[in-house]
């Protein structure tokens, strides 16, 4: 019975699909988390798929930050003048942002300490996935995707990455944020002004107070899409190793075995998981080839007995966090001591992002090399195919206009 319970229906549910977002449970380091929720009080409870209170924490950091102009004074300190940051302070706000502030990421550590528990209750439990859910106004279905996709789109527009990969509340309400802090902080207009050559009076213009928020939304922004991208790409190849096994494994198929006899063979196909994989087993029944002759295993690319190697797949999306860390905080320097340096506070806020993301990639390849050489296995998904000698070049037709990454055939 709990075979064909969908995740609203288990009481242990790895992931639930929407349409207008997704939802999962998954293996996190805690930290990670918390340093987010640091940045941008309520980014790491949006990352735990907790919108409600992320959307709600969020919105208290933009206006308690406003209203005791907390970044005016990070600015003052950071460039030595203690007194004006004194004065600029509003102590009545300033006091009520401090224990919300720890609360935020107090919250988020032990969160995901639970959720790591479930987590781990869930993938024992092999948790059915919904792959594809439809309303009157909207579709949203699991796909592989390329998370540097969401990245980019990110980087131009925070949010966007988000609604790319269909999480819909945490791409409209960053979007909102970065719409409205950008027109604040008049940070466009200063972009547009260093390109003429105009540094100094880019520098003039902006807003300190909402200029400072920017390096942690884009970057959150980033990071976020990134992951989720990488993680529901998982839950889409989970998912379709699970149907490809209760479906499309006969008990009584017959393995290729040397044989005189000429009137039968095997054909043998690898793939990667995607839709196209479907597609050509589709189209393989469609054509006369039955169920019962097809055989289809996916590849396991760790093994439980080895803790290692299952820890750098569980870890995987992690390979370019310390980018976007560093990135966020190098930026924001940059973002400071540019309104004092030549060249002005939008161009020294790009080379800190480059200067942090670069030096992040250099101590992750120090620090975990062997995530960062681990070889990529492109075979995923191996298809072994019954058929008889004059179906064979229909099959291997089949098989290559749906990318198969190879075909070769026995008798």
């Amino acid at each position: 019975m709990l075979k064909k319970s969908f995740p609203n229906q288990l009481r242990r549910p790895k992931a639930y699909l929407s349409p207008f977002l997704v939802n999962y449970i998954v293996e996190r380091n805690p930290w990670n988390i918390v340093w987010w929720s640091a940045a941008f009080p309520g980014a790491g409870h949006m990352l735990l798929c907790k919108y409600f209170s992320g959307i709600l924490l969020m919105f208290w950091e933009i206006v308690i930050n406003v209203k005791a102009h907390i970044n005016e004074a990070i600015y003052y300190s950071m460039i030595g003048k203690f007194e004006l940051a004194k004065m600029t302070i509003d102590t009545r706000w300033f006091l009520l942002y401090s224990a919300v502030f720890v609360f935020a990421m107090w919250d988020c550590y032990s969160i995901t300490i639970d959720l790591n528990k479930y987590a781990r209750l869930a993938n024992r439990s092999e948790s059915r996935i919904r792959p594809f859910k439809i309303s009157a106004i909207e579709v949203n279905f699991l796909d592989y995707r390329n998370p540097w996709n969401g990245a980019f789109w990110s980087f131009f527009s925070p949010g966007l990455g988000s609604i790319y990969s269909n999480r819909l509340p945490t791409g409209f309400f960053i979007l909102i944020c970065f719409i409205f802090t950008a027109y604040k902080s008049n940070v466009l207009p200063a972009i547009q002004l260093t390109f003429l050559g105009k540094t100094e009076l880019a520098g003039s213009i902006i807003d300190i107070q909402w200029f400072l928020n920017l390096p942690s939304i884009l970057l959150f922004s980033i990071s976020s899409s990134y992951e989720d991208i990488f993680i529901t790409n998982k839950l889409f190849k989970l998912e379709q190793s699970r149907f490809l096994k209760e479906n499309y494994q006969p008990e009584h198929f017959k393995m290729p075995q040397k044989t005189k006899k000429r009137d039968f063979m095997h054909i043998i196909s690898t793939f990667r998981h995607n839709a196209l994989l479907e597609l050509a087993l589709s189209d393989l029944e469609l054509r006369g080839i039955p169920r019962e002759n097809i055989f289809v295993a996916s590849l396991e690319k760790f093994s439980p007995k080895f803790h290692k190697v299952r820890k750098n797949h569980k870890e995987g999306a992690s390979k370019y966090e310390l980018s976007f860390f560093l990135g966020a905080i190098f930026m924001l320097l940059g973002g400071i001591y540019g309104f004092i340096w030549t060249w002005g506070p939008i161009l020294w806020s790009l080379i800190g992002l480059i200067f942090g993301a670069l030096l992040g990639v250099i101590i992750s390849l120090i620090i975990y090399r062997s995530k960062w050489f681990q070889k990529e296995m492109p075979t995923e998904v191996v298809l072994i195919i019954e058929c008889e000698t004059n179906q064979s070049e229909l099959v291997e037709g089949i098989l290559w206009d749906h990318n198969a990454l190879g075909v070769t055939k026995t008798s």
